[in-house]
């Protein structure tokens, strides 16, 4: 009787596992409908493609565009020469800012960002191939959002390169789903998610966010949410990161200030791999996974 009762435990503990180990690998997900099975099974593959088994590699990799950098900036002149100078060499000391920050009409060549990404998250293109998208409205409408809102560019199939036409505050009212090949570039303007939800990037792929603000991020109700360009899906409570990658491949995060969020500021699990998160400043936080 003893052996039958340790059986019945074991089951029983066996399925209140399961019970919250299912729930996680769904991430949020209340409807697991036929379009979330198919991003399921080609993140996977995304998965296998990225993952890079020479973590060595990538770092020296990494290293050599340091040191590259580094030399070319001292050969060139001293700090007090280039002061003297009327616009003398480039002074950005990191790679990834030199690649395009050197360039005074960056602004007419955002794309050139696409070329830039360091370590694990390089070759991460984003929306490269797709055209300018502008943001001019900071509403959210989480069941039909408008065209120029933040929701609307990011669920799109296409690739798109989504710019701001000014600065502003966008409250998230549920979490930002975002869908493969976007760039989100806040370069020339003053952007901030705040006061609502965060983003999430669960299973896609070639993803970059760029020069926005992220901060007082708490978690949302959940409900139907518009997470595709034509699919409207059924969501759980939200956790309150700042951004959330769950199964996420060849991602670039830079130039980002994040804190006061919730839950983590940057929370990458279920396999994500292929990220890169460079010159970004988290601060008012104890929880970066």
């Amino acid at each position: 009787m003893a052996g039958v009762g340790n059986k019945s435990f074991s089951l029983i503990l066996y399925f209140l596992c399961l019970g919250v180990i299912i729930p996680s690998l769904e991430a949020h997900i209340a409807e697991y409908d036929d379009y979330w099975r198919e991003r399921e099974l080609q993140a996977k593959e995304n998965l296998e493609k990225a993952y890079n088994p020479n973590p060595e590699e990538v770092t020296q990799h990494f290293n050599d565009h340091v040191a590259r950098t580094l030399m070319g900036f001292r050969t060139n002149s001293t700090r007090r020469m280039l002061k003297k100078q009327k616009g003398g060499p480039c002074e950005a000391t990191n790679p990834i800012d030199q690649c395009w920050r050197c360039d005074r009409n960056w602004e007419k060549n955002r794309k050139k960002l696409a070329d830039c990404a360091l370590g694990f998250g390089r070759g991460t293109t984003g929306g490269n191939d797709g055209p300018i998208y502008v943001v001019t409205d900071p509403t959210d409408d989480v069941l039909n959002p408008s065209s120029g809102t933040l929701r609307h560019a990011v669920i799109q199939n296409r690739p798109l390169w989504i710019t701001f036409a000014r600065g502003m505050i966008i409250r998230l009212k549920e979490e930002l789903l975002m869908t493969s090949n976007k760039t989100i570039d806040g370069r020339g303007a003053n952007v901030h998610i705040a006061y609502g939800a965060g983003i999430t990037i669960q299973f896609a792929k070639n993803v970059i966010i760029h020069n926005i603000h992220i901060h007082n991020i708490f978690p949302s109700k959940g409900g139907k949410i518009k997470d595709g360009e034509n699919h409207l899906g059924l969501r759980t409570r939200s956790d309150g990161d700042g951004i959330s990658l769950f199964g996420a491949t060849n991602v670039w995060l830079d130039h980002l200030s994040v804190y006061k969020c919730s839950d983590g500021i940057i929370d990458a699990i279920q396999g994500s791999t292929a990220i890169t998160i460079s010159n970004c400043h988290f601060t008012d936080h104890n929880d970066v996974t």
